[in-house]
C-alpha cells in the first residue's frame, strides 16, 4: 500500500497536479484492498490502474480525474458498495467510475451488424462528464499497449476492431491525435498483419535515405529562422502506419509516392510567427498549388490548428511542413485534454485558452447545477446530438430521438409487435407507455394475443414518424366506422356555431371543391379523418366558409357575416358625456369590449366613433378638437369580436387543444386563419364571440397553460 501511495505521489508531484493527501491515501487503501488477488489481462489489477492514472495525469486534467483512475475497476468487485464508496469519496467521483464502467459494456461483441456511427454516439451521450470519456480512452490504450498479454486471439481482434470502428475515432473527436494514432498503430498491427509488414517494408526500405534528406531540409529551415529572429522548434514528424496505409489504398499508390511521408513540424511562440515562418519555408522552396491549408483561421471541429503546406525541396522532391505555436502543438495532442494543463499553468489566458474554456465551464456548470443548466444542454446538443440510445434485452442498440417512448421503441422492432403491445418494462420496472426513454435503458415490450392495439392516445406520445405513421393507418384501418361517426358528430357540432346555415355551406358544389382539396372522393372520409384527429373540424369548416365566400356574387365577396354587436345600436350600450340619443358606432379597427378603455371621436355625420384608447388609428385622427369622452353603460349586454393571436410550436394536435380550450370556455369562435412558418411553428388568428374584457383575460390566460403555446395575445 505505501509504495503504491508513493507511486501515485510521485506521478500527481511531477505532472504539477494538486492532491489532497488524506483523500489520495483512502483512494490507495481501498484499491489495496478491492483489488488484491485481482488481474486484468493478466496484469494485477493495482499495475493496470496505475498504468492507466499515469497516462491521465500526463494529461493534467486534475486530481478527480486521477483517482477517478485508480478507483474505475472496483465496480466490478464483489465488494463494491455505492452507498459506501460515496461516503467514503463523494458524488463526483462515483458518477465518473460508474460511468467508466457504463462504457466499458459497449462493444461490438456479437454486434458485427451494428452501426458503429450509432456506437460512438451513445459512448458520447452516456459521458454526461467528458473526463469519463478521457479515462475510458487512455484505459483502452494501456490494454492495446499490452495486449501480448492476452491469449485469446478473437479477444484481440475484437478490441481491435471496437478501437478502429468506436475509440479511435471518439479520440479524434476530441482532438486527441497521440491516443488516436497509437490505437490504430497496434490494431492495424494486429487485424492486418500482412499489410502493415507490406507497409512497414516499403518504408524501411529508403528510411535512410529519408532520414538524411529531412535532416538537411531542417537544418536549412532552422538557419533561416534564426537569421529572421524566430525562435522555433523544428523536427521530422513520423507518419504513422494505419494512416499511410489508409492514403495508400485510397490512391493505389506505394508509401514512397505519399508527398507527406516526408513531413517537418516548425513549433514557434506565436501566431504571426507561424505566417512569418510560412513566408520564409516558401521563400527557400517552391510551394505545391492546391497543397496548403489554414487550419489557424479556419480550426477543425476538434480544435486543431496549424498551417499545412506541401514544397518541392533538393531535386524537386516534395515534403509537407506543419507550422503551430505551442499552444496548438499541446491542443493537437492532446485535444480538450490540453486545456486543463493551461488552467493550472497560466495566469493569464491565451486565444486557445479562450477557445477551449468550454470545457471547464461545463464540468463547473455541472458541479453547481448537477447537469441540468440549458448551458450544459446547449454544449451536449452541439457535440453529440439529440438522440437517446437504448438496449433491447439481448444487448442490440436502438438510437432514438431524444423523448421517445417505449411506443417508438416498440416500432422500430417491428409493427407487429407494437400492435400486440400490452405493456412495457424499463431496466426491469413495469412503467407507463408514455415513459420517455433514457440513454441506457434496457427496454422489454410486453405483449399479448388479447392487446387491444394501438390507440388515438398513442399519437400524444410518439417522436418518430416511423411510429405516428402505422399508428395513424392502423386506427384508419381498425376504427373506420367509429372514427366517421365521432367526425360526423365534432364536424355538425362545430357547424351550430357558424353564421352561414348549414344548407348553404353543404351546397354540393361547394362541398365538392373542399373535398378535392384533401383529395378525399366522400364527405364519409373527411369525417373519418376529423374522427381519429388528422383534421380539426374548426379547419374543415373554415375551408367550406373560405369557398362558400368565393361562390357568392361579386359584389357580396366583400361583405361579412355580422358581429351580434352590428346588429345593436352601440347607443344602448355606450354613453356620450353631455350628449343624449347621439348616434355611436364601434370602429372596426379595435373592436372595442365591456371593460376595455375607451375614447370617443365625433366623425362628419356618423356620430361619435368609439375605439379604444390603445388603438394605433388614433395617432391619425385629429384627437385635440374632436376628442369627446365615452363610457361603458352598466351591465352593458354585448357580444363583441376579439382578434386573439395565438403562436405555437406546431406538434400534433396543436389546433384541436387550443379550440377544445375554447369550447371548456363556452366561447364561440367566428373564424380561425393559420399560417405555418418554416422553423415549425404556427401562428394562429381567431376570432371570438366575447361579452367584456373580463371573459377575454381569461381565455388568453387559459390558451397560454397549453403546452406548446409560447405566445398569446390580442390583436387590432
Amino acid at each position: 500500500m505505501e509504495s503504491t501511495l508513493n507511486e501515485v505521489k510521485e506521478i500527481l508531484e511531477k505532472e504539477k497536479i494538486n492532491y489532497d493527501i488524506n483523500l489520495l491515501t483512502k483512494v490507495v487503501e481501498y484499491i489495496t484492498v478491492m483489488y488484491k488477488d485481482l488481474q486484468k489481462a493478466n496484469i494485477p489489477m493495482t499495475k493496470h490502474v496505475l498504468g492507466v492514472a499515469r497516462q491521465v495525469a500526463t494529461l493534467r486534467l486534475d486530481d478527480v480525474s486521477v483517482y477517478a483512475s485508480l478507483l474505475h475497476g472496483v465496480v466490478k468487485c464483489q465488494n463494491f458498495d455505492k452507498k459506501e464508496f460515496e461516503k467514503l469519496f463523494s458524488k463526483e467521483i462515483l458518477d465518473i467510475v460508474l460511468t467508466v464502467d457504463k462504457l466499458s459494456t459497449l462493444n461490438l461483441r456479437g454486434k458485427e451488424k451494428l452501426d458503429s456511427d450509432n456506437l460512438r454516439n451513445m459512448f458520447m451521450a452516456i459521458a454526461k462528464d467528458i473526463r469519463t470519456v478521457i479515462i475510458k480512452l487512455e484505459d483502452r490504450l494501456y490494454n492495446m499497449q499490452n495486449i501480448a498479454n492476452v491469449d485469446n486471439e478473437e479477444v484481440k481482434k475484437n478490441m481491435a476492431k471496437e478501437c478502429l470502428t468506436v475509440y479511435a475515432p471518439i479520440a479524434h473527436r476530441l482532438g486527441m491525435s497521440q491516443v488516436k494514432s497509437e490505437l490504430e498503430d497496434i490494431s492495424f498491427r494486429i487485424l492486418m498483419d500482412k499489410e502493415y509488414h507490406i507497409v512497414k517494408s516499403q518504408i524501411d526500405e529508403k528510411k535512410q535515405e529519408r532520414q538524411e534528406y529531412i535532416e538537411n531540409r531542417i537544418r536549412e529551415i532552422e538557419t533561416s529562422l534564426k537569421a529572421q529572429g524566430i525562435s522555433a522548434k523544428v523536427y521530422g514528424r513520423p507518419k504513422h502506419f494505419y494512416s499511410i496505409y489508409r492514403k495508400m489504398t485510397e490512391k493505389g499508390c506505394r508509401a514512397d509516392d505519399l508527398f507527406d511521408l516526408l513531413a517537418i513540424r516548425i513549433i514557434v511562440d506565436s501566431i504571426k510567427d507561424c505566417y512569418t515562418s510560412l513566408g520564409i519555408v516558401h521563400d527557400m522552396y517552391k510551394p505545391m498549388p492546391g497543397r496548403f491549408k489554414d487550419y489557424i483561421a479556419m480550426p477543425k471541429t476538434n480544435m486543431y490548428q496549424s498551417l499545412h503546406t506541401t514544397v518541392f525541396g533538393e531535386n524537386g522532391r516534395p515534403f509537407e511542413i506543419q507550422i503551430r505555436t505551442w499552444d496548438m502543438h499541446k491542443v493537437a495532442d492532446y485535444g480538450i485534454a490540453a486545456h486543463f494543463a493551461y488552467k493550472e499553468k497560466k495566469s493569464k489566458q491565451t486565444e486557445t485558452d479562450k477557445k477551449l474554456v468550454w470545457l471547464r465551464q461545463s464540468l463547473e456548470i455541472q458541479k453547481e447545477l448537477e447537469n441540468n443548466s440549458e448551458n450544459m444542454k446547449n454544449i451536449k446538443v452541439e457535440l453529440f446530438g439529440e438522440e437517446v440510445f437504448v438496449f433491447t434485452p439481448k444487448g442490440d442498440i436502438k438510437a432514438l430521438p431524444k423523448g421517445s417512448t417505449p411506443i417508438d421503441f416498440a416500432y422500430s422492432i417491428h409493427q407487429k409487435v407494437a400492435e400486440k403491445m400490452s405493456g412495457a418494462k424499463i431496466n426491469s420496472k413495469m412503467v407507463p407507455i408514455s415513459t420517455k426513454l433514457e440513454n441506457t435503458d434496457i427496454v422489454e415490450i410486453i405483449t399479448s394475443k388479447n392487446a387491444s392495439g394501438p390507440k388515438s392516445d398513442w399519437l400524444k406520445y410518439v417522436k418518430t414518424s416511423n411510429a405516428r405513421n402505422k399508428i395513424t393507418a392502423y386506427l384508419k384501418s381498425q376504427g373506420k366506422e367509429s372514427n366517421i361517426q365521432k367526425g360526423k358528430e365534432e364536424f355538425e357540432k362545430a357547424l351550430k356555431r357558424q353564421r352561414v346555415p348549414k344548407d348553404e355551406l353543404l351546397k354540393q358544389e361547394i362541398l365538392e371543391k373542399v373535398l378535392k382539396s384533401y383529395s378525399f372522393k366522400t364527405i364519409e372520409e373527411l369525417y373519418e379523418n376529423i374522427g381519429f384527429r388528422s383534421i380539426s373540424p374548426v379547419k374543415a369548416i373554415n375551408k367550406l366558409i373560405e369557398v362558400y365566400e368565393e361562390s357568392r356574387p361579386k359584389q357580396n365577396k366583400n361583405s361579412k357575416i355580422k358581429n351580434v354587436q352590428n346588429k345593436v345600436d352601440a347607443s344602448s350600450y355606450i354613453e356620450v358625456k353631455d350628449i343624449k340619443n347621439c348616434k355611436v358606432q364601434l370602429a372596426k379597427c379595435c373592436n372595442a369590449i365591456p371593460g376595455d378603455e375607451i375614447v370617443g371621436y365625433i366623425t362628419n355625420g356618423r356620430g361619435v366613433s368609439v375605439h379604444r384608447k390603445d388603438c394605433k388609428n388614433l395617432s391619425n385622427l385629429d384627437m385635440s378638437s374632436r376628442k369627446i369622452d365615452v363610457s361603458w353603460k352598466n351591465q352593458a349586454n354585448v357580444v363583441s369580436v376579439a382578434r386573439v393571436l395565438v403562436k405555437a410550436n406546431n406538434r400534433d394536435n396543436i389546433l384541436n387543444d387550443i379550440i377544445t380550450k375554447i369550447n371548456e370556455n363556452k366561447l364561440n369562435i367566428n373564424s380561425v386563419s393559420t399560417k405555418i412558418t418554416p422553423n415549425r411553428e404556427i401562428g394562429l388568428i381567431i376570432m371570438l364571440n366575447i361579452s367584456n374584457a373580463q371573459e377575454l383575460q381569461k381565455i388568453i390566460k387559459e390558451i397560454r397553460k397549453i403546452d406548446s403555446v409560447f405566445e398569446v395575445r390580442r390583436i387590432q
